[in-house]
């Protein structure tokens, strides 16, 4: 018995030892208390108390919560210097990550090492091949513009929260490449789909956090206390995303032509059965259902969310949304759907959706890597297993490289001529480096092309008597989702001043069909 109690006091040293370990040469620190160490404040934002240690401590900041060493990169310089490193390239064994594709370490998200390579070069060849960045695309966006545009009209007039149509029209758009598919925009199924997954990014950001910062909780934790915080929840809202993943790749097994590829799960298919006998191939159905697990939530859910935060921006700056509009005008006849091609003769809205990502800076404080091996860098040791972060949301905000940092400006991103800044030092809405969002290119065209044809059929603004609010909400530390916010969707005849022999609106039926026929309008 003693022995067994000596033995027991032994290991608790060994772990009091371990966890408060401190690496050589650290960047300055914030180490706090045994065991736990120094905890976040859940009464300001994580955002903000990274802010008050880069005062104090400078670009290179060192903070131990629970048992993890945390690395917060706060300069635009340094984050685009360390994640040029291959050491800094890995994820993170959170917790709350393997929940997203359940515990098996596939996809291209939460995946290292060759996977995560085969993965991503997979990924972007075929997003790629199907139009990804490319103007033939433009003609299934433009589509789901159109029928966006129907549904928004269905309620211009009256003030209320923004509709899930525009989540499942961003949606139709990955659905088309991955799976040659499309829902219906006012579709209840899929839009009930859509809040699974807008809800599930907001669990990621609750208490199984705490998992993630203390691992060693989770043998210890009794099954039901787990359930309490919400990971059972979140577990169940994973598994109804993957079964609808899984739903189409078993059709997609059973309808292929291997001579004639619809889409990514056909190009999947074809090429998993080409590696199957080699053994270094990663291929497999759970790979490919996570994978496209992961472009669905990433690819979604960031553009919906960007268009409610341009939408709410600018109806609380009508000044802006005016000379937007008359931009549209200037360039594209109000019976024509603008174009991807005329994007360059709009630099104002392209500068407005740039301030947008700027001000929202919706993925905070990036997506979290991981330290494979002691580096040094920039004089400092940066210890094997410490999470790294790229502090966007502080760039964005930094006064060195921005005039007006807590204003909406559009400004910002346009030269003394007129002519749009797109790339600008302390700008990473799509983060820098070896994980650099695979999708940028596809962002970028849909939120053209989505928002161009709202601003041009609809004015938005407060209810009457009422002030929007655009703060972000301190609750969530990693991914700033919008709140619902009620906005009066108005009439574009009402919005400013237009050739009264144009029609007010487009005529939506001309639209599809030419679409349908022609392909996108020139």
């Amino acid at each position: 018995m003693l022995t067994e109690a000596l033995l027991g006091v032994l290991l608790l040293v060994l772990l009091f030892a371990f966890v408060n370990k401190r690496p050589s040469k650290p960047p300055a620190r914030l180490w706090g208390l045994p065991i736990i160490g120094k905890l976040p404040s859940s009464e300001v934002s994580l955002c903000d108390q990274v802010d008050e240690l880069k005062k104090k401590f400078g670009n290179i900041v060192s903070w131990r919560m629970g048992s993890r060493i945390f690395i917060f990169f706060c300069d635009y310089r340094t984050i685009k210097a360390a994640f040029a490193k291959v050491e800094f390239t890995d994820r993170p064994d959170f917790y709350s990550f393997d929940v997203f594709n359940e515990f098996t370490k596939t996809g291209v998200i939460n995946t290292n090492g060759a996977l995560w390579q085969n993965n991503r070069r997979f990924a972007l060849r075929h997003l790629r091949d199907l139009g990804m960045g490319k103007t033939r695309l433009e003609e299934a966006i433009q589509h789901e513009a159109v029928c966006l545009v129907e549904d928004f009209a269905r309620h211009a007039g009256r003030p209320g929260p923004l509709p899930w149509s525009i989540n499942v029209a961003v949606l139709n758009v990955i659905w088309m490449m991955v799976a040659n598919r499309r829902y219906d925009v006012d579709d209840v199924a899929m839009q009930d789909f859509n809040k699974i997954v807008n809800s599930s990014v907001e669990d990621f950001q609750g208490s199984v956090i705490w998992f993630d910062l203390m691992p060693w909780l989770l043998p210890i934790v009794p099954r039901f206390i787990r359930n309490w915080m919400g990971v059972s929840q979140m577990i169940e809202k994973t598994d109804l995303l993957l079964d609808k993943m899984l739903e189409h790749v078993k059709e997609h097994q059973k309808t292929i032509d291997r001579e004639n590829p619809r889409d990514l799960i056909d190009a999947y298919l074809i090429e998993m059965e080409a590696q199957k006998n080699d053994p270094q191939s990663t291929m497999s159905i759970t790979d490919l259902k996570n994978l496209l697990g992961d472009l669905f939530v990433a690819g979604s859910e960031t553009t919906s969310s960007t268009i409610r935060w341009a939408i709410y921006y600018l109806a609380k700056y009508p000044e802006v949304q005016a000379k937007v509009q008359r931009e549209i005008d200037s360039v594209v006849p109000r019976d024509v759907l603008p174009s991807i091609q005329q994007k360059s003769s709009m630099p104002y809205l392209e500068a407005v959706t740039l301030e947008v990502h700027r001000l929202a800076s919706l993925v905070r404080l990036g997506v979290f890597h991981f330290c494979a091996k002691d580096t040094v860098f920039e004089g400092y040791k940066i210890p094997k297993g410490a999470v790294l972060s790229a502090h966007q949301e502080g760039c964005h905000m930094d006064p060195a490289y921005w005039e007006k940092p807590n204003e909406f400006y559009p400004e910002h991103f346009l030269d003394a001529e007129g002519k749009v800044l797109t790339k600008k030092e302390g700008f990473l809405p799509f983060s820098l480096g070896r994980r650099q969002c695979l999708g940028e290119s596809l962002a970028r065209m849909e939120l053209f092309v989505f928002l161009s044809a709202l601003l041009q059929n609809f004015s938005f603004s407060a209810p009457k008597g009422k002030e929007l609010c655009v703060e972000k909400d301190p609750r969530l530390p990693l991914v700033n989702m919008p709140k619902s916010i009620d906005v009066l969707r108005g009439s574009s005849a009402l919005h400013h001043q237009v050739d009264s022999s144009l029609p007010s609106t487009i005529d939506l039926r001309k639209a599809l069909d030419l679409i349908a026929s022609k392909g996108p309008s020139k």
